[in-house]
This record gives structure tokens, C-alpha cells and sequence, in this order.
């Protein structure tokens, strides 16, 4: 007779609950023992062939989930964060009309995204772990699948970036370089918010700055200074010409009441 679905179901999903918190306190996935892993499932070890190949295809499965858990809700909320700061249906003005809203819609974009990760790191600690762990362990297969998501993280990013206009132009290989770095920053961050729980905010604040000089400073070196320069002067953390002591014209005085209910870099 044969295991109905949802009987294999619960028993993957607790092999694999167990070897996220048996992993946590070990150097690496294919240093278990499947009698230890199998004990702390409160299952039969022959249960394990039920449902993967070797540890390697466990912690696939662990990899893919956590992917498909969290990437589609980040490129949901930076759309909506992006949205947010323009009213619905009003048209985007191009960077060279109004580059304060639209790096207020980058950084609200980036606000918005950082949050929801690190959250997600705060409630999946042991899956963070072992990825980082894994990137560098000894398996070329969990290495390969990190590295991929890392990628897909990137690419779920630049397209985001180029279609909601959250940078000025730059060309898609430029804008995936960054992103590339950005993931892969974004992922070590990732031990550091858990291990360092009294600068969580802290943490979040260096990846929200970290985003933004990444790119736009990426924009700025290629030639989109004259108009960032002036926008990114009057946030708080990043580089640019300091204001103006001098007279305030009245154009001026109302641009920065307008700079005034923009987000800021944290």
C-alpha cells in the first residue's frame, strides 16, 4: 500500500525542518548522518530514500523553497513601495523633469524591499545559515543552486529597476552588474542581522545606503551627475554637493518644502 501525499508531504517537510536545525549547529549539510537526521525527525532513516536522492537533493529542496518564498513578495512590494510616493495614475515625470520624486521612489523602493528581506531572515535564521555556509561548502551542486539564486535575486532586481525607471538609463548589462553585487551583499548582510540582533536597525539602514550609492553612483559615472548630484545633496548619507548658504529664491524655497515630504535615506 502506498503512502498517501499528504502522509510524504509531512515527512519531507520534518527532514527537512530537521536538517535546517541540525545544520545550525554543524559545519556543513553532508556532515549529518542520516541515523541523526532521521532521529531528529522522529522518523525511520529509510524514510529519507522516500523522499531525496542524497543530501544534496535535500538541501535543493531547501534552497528552492526558500527562493520561491521570497522572491515574487519582493518584486511585488518594490513595485508598490515604488508606486506609492506618485499619486494613482499621475504620470512619471523622466529623471531629467524631476530627479527628487524619482529618487524618492527609488529609495522608498529600497526602504521597502530591505524590510521585507531582513524580516524574512529574522524568520528563517537556520535557512540563511546554511546557505551562507553552503555557498562556501564543500558541495559543487548546493554552491551551484546558491549562486543561481543569487542571480535570480539579481535579475528579479534589474528588470524591476528598469521598468519602474528607479535609476536613470543605464544599459541592462551595467544595471545587472550592480544588482549582482547588491544580492550578493544583501545575502551576507544576512548572518550579520542574525548574529547581531541589537543592530538589526542599524543593519538595515548600511543596505538601504549601500542600494543607493551602488546605483546611483553607478548612474553618476555615467554621466548622469548634473542630475542626480543636486537630488542626492539633500539626503541624509550620500554624496553630493553640500546646499547653498546663500539667498533662497522662491522657486527654491518651494522645491525644498517639496524635498521636505520626500522619504530620506535612513
Amino acid at each position: 500500500m502506498s503512502l498517501s501525499k499528504s502522509v510524504l508531504a509531512q515527512g519531507k517537510r520534518l527532514l527537512m525542518e530537521a536538517a535546517l536545525k541540525l545544520h545550525a549547529n554543524t559545519r556543513s549539510l553532508n556532515a549529518l548522518s542520516l541515523r541523526e537526521l532521521a532521529r531528529e525527525a522522529g522518523l525511520n532513516p529509510n524514510t529519507f530514500y522516500r523522499h531525496f536522492r542524497d543530501f544534496d537533493d535535500l538541501g535543493l529542496a531547501i534552497i528552492e523553497e526558500m527562493s520561491r518564498e521570497i522572491r515574487q513578495p519582493l518584486r511585488a512590494l518594490r513595485r508598490r513601495a515604488a508606486e506609492s510616493v506618485t499619486p494613482p495614475g499621475a504620470p512619471l515625470p523622466a529623471w531629467d523633469q524631476d530627479a527628487g520624486l524619482n529618487l524618492a521612489r527609488a529609495m522608498a523602493a529600497n526602504r521597502a524591499t530591505v524590510r521585507l528581506f531582513f524580516d524574512y531572515v529574522a524568520g528563517n535564521p537556520n535557512a540563511f545559515i546554511l546557505g551562507i555556509r553552503e555557498l562556501h561548502g564543500a558541495s559543487p551542486v548546493l554552491r551551484s543552486a546558491l549562486r543561481q539564486v543569487m542571480a535570480d535575486f539579481a535579475r528579479d532586481m534589474a528588470e524591476d529597476v528598469r521598468q519602474l525607471q528607479l535609476v536613470p538609463d543605464l544599459n541592462p548589462e551595467e544595471l545587472y552588474a550592480i544588482a549582482e553585487t547588491i544580492s550578493r551583499e544583501m545575502f551576507q548582510l544576512s548572518m550579520d542581522y542574525i548574529e547581531q540582533p541589537d543592530q538589526r536597525q542599524a543593519i538595515c539602514q548600511q543596505a538601504e545606503r549601500m542600494i543607493t550609492a551602488l546605483t546611483m553612483g553607478s548612474a553618476v559615472l555615467h554621466g548622469h551627475g548634473p542630475v542626480l548630484l543636486p537630488a542626492l545633496a539633500g539626503t541624509d548619507g550620500a554624496v553630493g554637493p553640500a546646499p547653498s548658504d546663500g539667498p533662497v529664491s522662491s522657486d527654491q524655497d518651494a522645491e525644498r518644502k517639496r524635498e521636505q515630504t520626500r522619504p530620506r535615506l535612513a
